[in-house]
């Protein structure tokens, strides 16, 4: 079994630690003012949020090598495999990263945990962060730092000692839970029955709240807010929705604010910036899903590909622009021609495909060339291109030249994949051997001398 370099541990770390950025990392206290009207925007209802579950789910379940260890200064364990498990009676001290179809913690991980599974559940003690995507996420045990997840359904019914945040389709923090720190929290239905030390805020369909909230909470809620006997909101209630709302006596103790929310149909449609980050999240996490599933399944092909954008990177540039220039050339002519109509349309659907997958084959090369790891057909291409990919994602996010480093991403992809000897392109690019001449017999290389000379 090859064992992972300390490079490939520390390109997971980057890439899940991007994420984890890139997903609302920051504490909810340190958010900036007016930052959870973003929420409405990707206010999940339960059918989107249960359709990324189960692409995250269906990702995770497909896995199923077996995973190795690696240790460097502290321990780091990058894994893929069926099952992680820690029994009850067990302390691993290392940070987990790792691919799995399912996560049960029942005794203690001593380190940071970001993971990628379909079904999760935390039973006893992680010391350090869990940043998670998973299908379900249950937690019953303690968490000793922050909780950052994407799922489709998550409970709580444990401690976390820091920040929750998360974003799913159903959130429920059941009675006894206790999360000391403050809580971000986006769903289409919340219950939350426990206990947070610390502010809220939260964006949802319907809230139902019968626990305590020791802050101030600020709600962003489209069904309605439901306080119960014994919700408490020690502080301050910022609220906002279609219609007022009449709070029991006591259930808040500071002051109350409302907001009305309508919604207005205008003529000029413009996406808001706070939904320009949302779309390019998921847009990321769609990829990352793609992505791991087409390498998975020609990673041979892909670690040539990303091969022949680091040995001829100006060639694939070239050939990658003549082909966007005439790709859409051709499918007019083809189109213009009638009879050729559905030649024009496989020609653009093929075309379209190439394009898209051609970021992957490019985050190979520059996760590669960042990890130095050159041409390595002996190893995953899969960690590169998750931490090539968090890179490319968040350039293409700058203004201006974001949009030209997208053109040339494309450009390099597709000029790699038509350089192929999959594609019988590639002889239209080299030039034809020379037969040698003129060579005395008996030289190496020589046609053979006729009988009898």
């Amino acid at each position: 079994m090859r064992t992972p370099t300390k490079r490939s541990a520390i390109a997971a770390a980057v890439a899940a630690a991007l994420l984890a950025v890139a997903l609302g990392a920051a504490p909810a206290q340190a958010m900036p003012e007016g930052a959870i009207a973003i929420f409405p925007l990707i206010q999940p209802q339960q059918a989107a949020g249960g359709a990324v579950g189960r692409a995250i789910g269906a990702a995770a379940q497909s896995v199923t090598t077996s995973g190795t260890n690696i240790t460097f200064g502290r321990s780091y364990s990058v894994s893929q495999a069926d099952l992680f498990y820690i029994p009850a009676d067990e302390t691993r001290s290392e940070d987990a990263y790792l691919w799995a179809a399912r996560l049960d913690i029942d005794g203690t991980l001593d380190g940071d945990l970001i993971a990628w599974v379909q079904h999760a559940e935390i039973d006893g003690v992680v010391t350090q962060d869990v940043n998670l995507f998973a299908q379900r996420i249950t937690i019953t045990g303690e968490v000793s730092d922050d909780v950052r997840v994407g799922c489709q359904e998550l409970v709580v019914e444990g401690r976390i000692r820091g920040d929750l945040i998360a974003g799913a389709a159903n959130i429920y923090i059941r009675e006894g839970a206790v999360i000391e720190g403050s809580l971000l929290i986006g769903a289409g239905v919340i219950d939350l029955d426990g206990e947070v030390l610390g502010n809220a805020k939260i964006a949802t369909g319907v809230l139902t709240m019968d626990g305590t909230i020791g802050g101030s909470a600020e709600v962003i809620s489209d069904g309605g807010i439901t306080l119960g006997d014994e919700a408490v909101i020690a502080g301050d209630l910022h609220y906002s929705g279609p219609s007022e709302i009449e709070f029991r006596q006591g259930a808040v103790r500071g002051g109350i604010s409302f907001k009305r929310t309508e919604h207005e149909d205008t003529e000029d449609f413009s996406i808001p910036s706070g939904a320009k980050v949302v779309l390019r999240i998921f847009m990321l996490l769609a990829a990352i899903i793609a992505g791991s599933i087409i390498i998975a399944l020609t990673k041979d092909h892909a670690r040539r590909t990303a091969n022949t954008i680091r040995t001829r990177p100006m060639k694939s540039l070239g050939i990658g622009f003549v082909a966007f220039i005439c790709a859409p050339i051709v499918a007019i002519i083809a189109l213009v021609l009638i009879i050729t109509i559905p030649v024009s349309f496989i020609l653009m659907l093929g075309f379209a495909i190439a394009a898209y997958v051609a970021k992957f084959y490019v985050a190979i090369w520059l996760g590669d060339l960042i990890l130095s790891r050159g041409d390595s057909p002996g190893r995953s291409p899969i960690p590169s291109m998750l931490l090539g990919l968090v890179i490319l994602y968040v350039v293409t996010a700058i203004p201006v030249a974001g949009t030209l480093i997208s053109f040339l991403i494309v450009f390099l992809g597709i000029g790699a994949l038509l350089q192929r000897r999959e594609t019988r392109l590639e002889a239209a690019f080299e030039a034809e051997p020379s037969e040698p001449e003129g060579l005395p017999n008996g030289f190496p290389g020589a046609p053979p001398a006729p009988s009898g000379s």
